[in-house]
């Protein structure tokens, strides 16, 4: 365990920020509104302490409120406070990937993501790490892992429309971020397929309550395997991959990341993919792989919303197939009115496909229940 120093919340409080090797974060869980005010008001003064520097794009109003915790994601501990989100690193990201997106895209009036009002940085192994970022609270959202699947059950498809254009327009404006143009995308990202289990069991009295069983579907997929890496390998034989257009993406751009607010949609997390080791997150990929995560990801909605209301496997394919369609014609009538490089299409084929693999195993790792989304997916793409 790392000291990384110590902070006076006042009234004869401190805080001591230790961390583990892998560089998660240890507090007090009663610490943490103390923290969150601290932030604010570092910020707010613009100022730097010893051990911690603050950035301050825009001003942040607090009246009496008190910061209230809000269960957000499990990477870091979340606070409304006020009319702001305040953001706590469980785990510290020494490529500061998440940070230097949002401070692009805030220069570039970029509209399509909660606003960003500044973050604090702590000092570490000579570095300057985000540590606490604020963003604007986003009153009466949706997730997309919600909407989305209620869309499509509705054959409501204008959303997809709109976020093939705006993700058109985040590529523009993410464009000008350096990269370390060391980092091969596709050898890189395909060591990752290293990483599936093929003994595979969901742990001990796991609850999958309303999902098909885990280790039922796994069998599934185990029929499916040789079938989908024959596919897999014939599309990447047809590959011809060059690093060259590599760029700063989403990372992992997918319709969770995108909350609904009335007509509007406002993309989040830009921490990159969960699965990707954190060494790769400065590096740049083709925004094919953007594309591709997306439209896998309209097809796994599609069986969350089959599972949700009760609908047999595959019912959603028709609607799953024109959906994809209009967001990829969407895209590509936006990038090439904003002066991007066309899209390699059997590139953005191959990674759809492969997407199924990462799924795969993010749920053997994280989330069994969801293995059933993708393999699901697959057997209805593979016939």
């Amino acid at each position: 365990m790392g000291d990384m120093g110590i902070i006076d919340l006042g009234a004869g409080k401190e805080v001591r920020i230790t961390h583990t090797p892998e560089l998660a974060l240890k507090f007090e869980p009663e610490d943490l509104s103390g923290l969150a005010k601290w932030a604010v008001e570092l910020i707010n003064n613009k100022q730097d302490i010893p051990g911690f520097r603050s950035q301050s794009v825009n001003k942040i109003i607090i009246g009496n409120e008190e910061p209230e915790y809000i269960e957000v994601d499990q990477s870091n501990s979340s606070f409304r406070y006020g009319n702001y989100l305040v953001k706590i690193r469980k785990k510290l990201d020494l490529t500061n990937r998440s940070i230097r997106v949002l401070s692009a895209l805030s220069k570039s009036r970029f509209e399509n993501t909660p606003k960003y009002f500044g973050h604090v940085e702590l000092e570490v192994f000579d570095k300057s790490v985000e540590f606490i970022t604020v963003y604007e609270f986003i009153e009466n959202s949706t997730d997309g892992w919600t909407w989305a699947p209620q869309k499509l059950v509705s054959k409501d498809l204008y959303w997809v429309n709109q976020l093939g254009q705006i993700c058109a327009e985040m590529h523009r404006d993410l464009k000008p971020i350096a990269i370390d143009e060391n980092i091969n995308y596709l050898e890189v990202s395909e060591n990752l397929i290293n990483d599936l289990a093929n003994d595979y069991k969901k742990p001990e009295n796991y609850d999958f309550q309303d999902y098909p069983d885990p280790d039922e579907v796994f069998e599934l997929w185990q029929e499916l395997s040789n079938r989908y890496f024959t596919k897999l390998k014939q599309k990447k034989d047809r590959l011809s991959f060059s690093n060259k257009n590599n760029q700063m993406t989403h990372g992992d751009f997918h319709v969770g990341q995108i909350l609904k607010v009335k007509e509007n949609y406002l993309i989040i997390d830009f921490d990159g993919s969960p699965v990707l080791q954190a060494e790769t997150k400065n590096g740049g990929a083709p925004v094919e792989s953007d594309v591709a995560h997306f439209l896998t990801s309209i097809a796994l909605a599609a069986r969350v919303g089959e599972r949700v209301n009760k609908l047999g496997y595959g019912q959603l394919n028709e609607v799953v197939k024109s959906a994809q369609d209009a967001f990829l014609l969407s895209y590509q009538d936006q990038a090439r009115s904003l002066g991007l490089s066309p899209l390699d299409l059997g590139l953005v084929e191959y990674l759809s496909l492969r997407q199924y693999l990462f799924e795969i195993i993010y749920a053997q790792k994280y989330l069994p229940r969801w293995i059933y989304a993708p393999v699901i997916s697959l057997q209805q793409e593979l016939g």
